[in-house]
């Protein structure tokens, strides 16, 4: 699909009547799509699971992040590529601290600025709110050719401040290479056929698991031998560990060493059984 151009203020104006910015959950769409931005390094576009759409990531950094927010159980909505609009807004707060307001290239024309995700958090108390972040590398924070981006992200944190949101900027330093590699894995499984939702499986599945601690087993050993005992098939004992680790029934170490199947059964804790989460969920 072509990207889009912007040449004039009426542009603007016709993506956003056309819902460009807007929508949340999943109806909302993003200012900037893949299609629509030259790509540098790599860009994603990743069906979520968390809102279910299609999400579109501009490098492989706001991958790692977005894999870390549909991990957390507190973040309820992701948003990416959310505009900082009026444009005037953030234009005053530009001239008011003296930075030169960016504009569309070969144009004039303000260019619409974004942040790179505005999410929607529970809270202990059970409210909700808004937080955004900015996805940096390090190395674009620091040294020579810093000062204008440091310039862009002021103007974007100034904004979310008189809007009384929270902004910060997340940088590569926030995870690990394990946590990644272990969730883009993890999440293929943040769903089960219905045949393998039945909660006594997977009251009986942990108990299993709880049984093999006494042996040196691998992890593929060990989902064999359970899948032998409860009568399922090899992969489907692999989705059910998978799918428990994901939903955090299952709480073990994903930043400090990959996940593989021919590894050491990892040490785990039952965070809750099943029946237990189910019921919550009923009563939430």
């Amino acid at each position: 699909m072509r990207g889009r151009r912007f040449a004039s203020q009426q542009d603007i104006e016709r993506h956003i009547a056309n819902g460009f910015g807007g929508g949340a959950g999943a109806s909302y769409v993003p200012w900037l799509r893949v299609q629509d931005v030259p790509s540098i390094g790599r860009s994603h576009k990743i069906q979520g699971v968390t809102v279910e759409r299609i999400h579109h990531l501009l490098s492989d950094l706001e991958r790692s992040y977005f894999l870390v927010c549909e991990f957390s159980e507190d973040v309820v909505d992701i948003r990416e590529q959310y505009p900082l609009l009026p444009t005037e807004r953030a234009q005053a707060i530009a001239n008011s601290i003296g930075v030169r307001y960016p504009r569309y290239p070969k144009t004039t024309l303000p260019y619409v600025m974004t942040t790179d995700f505005l999410l929607t958090v529970r809270e202990l108390n059970g409210n909700f709110k808004s937080v955004a972040r900015t996805v940096k590398y390090r190395s674009d924070l620091v040294g020579k050719g810093c000062k204008r981006t440091l310039e862009k992200l002021e103007v974007e944190r100034r904004f979310w401040q008189s809007q009384g949101v929270d902004w910060n900027i997340v940088t590569e330093e926030f995870f690990t290479p394990d946590l990644i590699k272990n969730l883009g894995m993890l999440r293929k499984y943040a769903r089960l056929p219905r045949d393998l939702m039945r909660i006594p499986l997977h009251v009986n599945f942990i108990e299993c698991l709880e049984g093999s601690k006494d042996y040196q087993w691998t992890l593929a050993t060990c989902l064999r031998k359970i899948a032998s005992h409860l009568s399922m098939s090899y992969i489907d004992a692999q989705r059910v560990f998978f799918y428990l680790v994901w939903n955090k029934v299952l709480k073990i170490d994903l930043v400090s060493a990959p996940l593989f199947l021919t590894s050491l059964v990892p040490d785990f804790e039952v965070f809750q059984m099943p029946l237990q989460a189910s019921l919550q969920e009923r009563k939430s």
